[in-house]
């Protein structure tokens, strides 16, 4: 089992910055239609390394637990893809207010927290 110890996070200057011995990322810090663009977005560190993973893959790097990396990652995106919708649809987008999420008997019919 590989432990991965959690990168420093730190105040610096008004970002987010999160670093490990060989990695400084500056999160978006406020809402970029007020405070303008000034870090980036979750999606974009997965971007980043599906991108890199995606290279190993067309290398001699390739082996399958590459290609189930890039699944994870897909699956990630598109978790973050589907959180951005549903908070469009409820009309939080571009706010600080939390959107209401997936409940578990509106996925599984055969469920209800009520006991109905």
């Amino acid at each position: 089992m590989i432990i991965m110890q959690a990168p420093a996070v730190d105040q610096v200057q008004g970002e987010v910055v999160e670093h490990g011995d060989f990695i400084r990322v500056v999160f978006q810090k406020g809402l970029p239609q007020t405070t303008g663009v000034n870090g980036c977005r979750v999606e974009d560190v997965i971007a980043v390394a599906l991108e890199r993973i995606r290279r190993y893959q067309t290398g001699s790097l390739a082996c399958e637990e590459n290609e189930e990396a890039m699944r994870a990652l897909r699956a990630a995106m598109r978790a973050m893809e589907s959180r951005k919708r549903r908070r469009i649809e409820q009309g939080v987008f571009s706010t600080m207010k939390a959107h209401v999420g997936i409940r578990t008997e509106d996925e599984h019919e055969d469920f209800s927290a009520t006991g109905a």
